[in-house]
């Protein structure tokens, strides 16, 4: 139960400080400097390191947090945070772990899902249809400096993940040793 709770709350206060740090960066650096997509960055690599399930539920609460603090309407960010996080889970099966590329071409491709999905529902429906510029300007260079960021910090995810999610399997029978 400890280990559980522990797990549940190294999980929040990670979520809490990318969404912190990712609305500071966005804040103070405007909109002339692109900024990476920390909550993305988590919800992938969770998804990819624990599964589906994991990368949905992670999904699902950081993409709730930018709704309620920053979205026009509640449920949009959290339901395409929960895709990002499902089919980050799905690739866990066909790609490797210890290859820091995997994750970082992984993220890169999340991040242009998220925002074309983003583009689609935000400017699109409105005919706003543009869509050269937005990439040009906005989603290229986001995905540029969060696949950076996911080659970053991979190996520190992963060994967060080594130490607590995974549990060593001892034998039943002890003789002493």
């Amino acid at each position: 139960m400890k280990k559980k709770l522990l797990k549940v709350f190294v999980t929040a206060v990670i979520i809490l400080v990318a969404f912190v740090l990712q609305s500071t960066l966005s804040l103070h650096l405007g909109s002339n400097v692109p900024t990476p997509n920390l909550l993305l960055l988590v919800t992938c690599l969770f998804g990819f390191m624990r599964g589906e399930n994991f990368g949905s539920v992670t999904g699902l609460f950081c993409g709730l947090l930018i709704d309620i603090m920053f979205g026009e309407v509640i449920g949009l960010y959290a339901l395409i945070y929960t895709y990002i996080g499902f089919l980050s889970g799905l690739s866990r099966n066909l790609l490797h772990e210890d290859h820091i590329y995997v994750p970082m071409f992984l993220v890169f491709g999340n991040d242009l899902l998220f925002n074309a999905a983003l583009y689609v529902f935000r400017f699109l429906l409105r005919n706003k249809l543009d869509f050269s510029f937005y990439f040009e300007k906005i989603i290229f260079p986001e995905m540029v400096v969060t696949a950076f960021i996911a080659l970053l910090v991979y190996k520190l995810f992963y060994k967060l993940n080594d130490k607590l999610y995974t549990e060593k399997q001892e034998s039943e029978l002890n003789f002493g040793k």
